[in-house]
């Protein structure tokens, strides 16, 4: 047990109780999701427990925003409900993804253990930090105790070295880790990522770490360096402790390395995000759909990139482009610097920051037999809309440029 820095911080939030190979440790931060969440709410007033502290918690109503039936209306109603009765200080309504705005806020650090109602919680590894999604009845336990049970996973170390290519982003970096390693490769590990060389931007990091779970990993980080410092720096205005004394390299089960200069854009066949090939294998397959937005793909270096090969052209026609920014604090930055004019005057549709097209909620639903190609996280059947559609996972880059063609195409052709 121990290994890595998971271990590591497991074992400083340990509170000396054990249970065979679980220890029980104390959580620093709790993400709660408003469908997730409002599954707990009747079991919290049956139990008559209050949150352990809730300035330790983040509620957001970010899936069903703003509602598409009166079922999620009500599930929406009875969240906002709860969060302004119990004064949650930290609830976000309509103002973004759950999993970008995790790590806009203050509360994470490098070292942080962090729980979150939904398995994309991972994200926020990125920063240094062990986060991971658990099901409802396990964060209902940690809500009134503050405290959960982890079993240390083994821990795989991942150089990612060499110069990073114009046109590769953290989605290809993922999808070329997936691919080797299949849907279970990582089942129950922790995947700790080394940027040799500093090349990686925060926003890669963040989509890194967000499919980890795809590959069955528990969670996933990028070790704390220069370029960690620098995100916390920016968001708080200051970065004290930024390493956490993480400085002893701790033992791994497993090494694996990623040459990034090497690297193809990449993209994930339908029905699985490990079913990853190189975007030559693909290209030319027609599609109906691209969507750039997500918990993946949503932040302002992809809608950035998305500008670039959008400016001065317009999208293919008969093709729906659909651009979902992860926040709202994201899209104003976008509209700061021109982004989003770009997007629109080349044809692309702005969707409100929200989770809807990624799991088939709403506002870009596919129909019968269409095929879209997303920069999200998942492409499992029926997952955007009818069961015969297909879905194509891209990084922001291969998606713009395929919006261009009408096809998937290698982004390098339009770069």
């Amino acid at each position: 047990m121990g290994k890595g820095y998971t271990g590591e911080i497991i074992q400083r939030h340990a509170d000396g109780k054990r249970e065979g190979e679980y220890l029980s440790v104390n959580v620093d931060f709790i993400l709660l999701p408003d469908p997730t969440f409002a599954l707990l709410l009747s079991e919290m007033k049956e139990l008559g427990r209050k949150i352990w502290d809730k300035n330790r918690v983040l509620v957001t109503v970010d899936h069903f925003a703003p509602p598409s039936t009166i079922e999620r209306a009500n599930i929406a109603k009875a969240v906002i409900s709860f969060s302004t009765e119990e004064e949650i200080p930290n609830h976000s309504i309509y103002q973004g993804i759950c999993h970008q705005l995790l790590v806009e806020g203050p509360w994470l650090k490098p070292g942080k253990l962090v729980l979150g109602a939904d398995s994309h919680t991972t994200t926020a590894g990125a920063l240094g930090c062990l986060a991971t999604g658990m099901g409802s009845t396990d964060i209902l336990y940690t809500l009134v105790t503050g405290k959960t049970w982890l079993r240390p996973p083994d821990t795989v170390r991942i150089n990612l070295k060499g110069k990073l290519p114009p046109y590769i982003m953290g989605k290809d970096i993922i999808l070329e880790l997936l691919g080797r390693s299949g849907e279970g490769g990582f089942l129950y590990q922790a995947l700790e990522f080394y940027d040799m060389d500093g090349v990686i931007f925060m926003d890669d990091r963040f989509a890194i770490c967000n499919m980890v779970v795809e590959g069955g990993g528990k969670n996933g980080l990028f070790r704390p360096d220069k370029v960690t410092r620098r995100y916390l720096e920016k968001r708080d205005g200051h970065c004290d402790n930024w390493r956490d004394s993480f400085d002893e390299e701790p033992s791994y089960i497993k090494r694996m390395e990623i040459d990034l200069s090497s690297l193809h854009p990449k993209v994930a066949l339908p029905h699985s995000p490990a079913q990853a090939v190189d975007v030559d294998d693909i290209k030319g397959e027609v599609i109906q759909q691209v969507f750039i937005g997500s918990c993946t793909g949503g932040r302002l270096r992809d809608l950035e990139w998305t500008a670039r090969l959008l400016r001065k052209r317009k999208v293919a026609p008969g093709i729906r482009l659909l651009i979902t920014p992860a926040s709202q604090k994201i899209y104003q930055e976008a509209i700061k610097k021109r982004y989003i004019q770009t997007i629109l005057e080349a044809g692309g549709v702005i969707l409100n920051p929200s989770c809807g097209p990624c799991g088939g909620i709403d506002k870009g639903i596919l129909g019968a037999e269409e095929k879209c190609l997303s920069t999200s996280n998942r492409n499992f059947q029926g997952r955007m809309g009818d069961p015969s559609s297909k879905i194509y996972l891209a990084s922001p880059l291969t998606a713009a440029a395929s919006a261009l063609a009408g096809r998937i195409m290698d982004p390098r052709e339009v770069m």
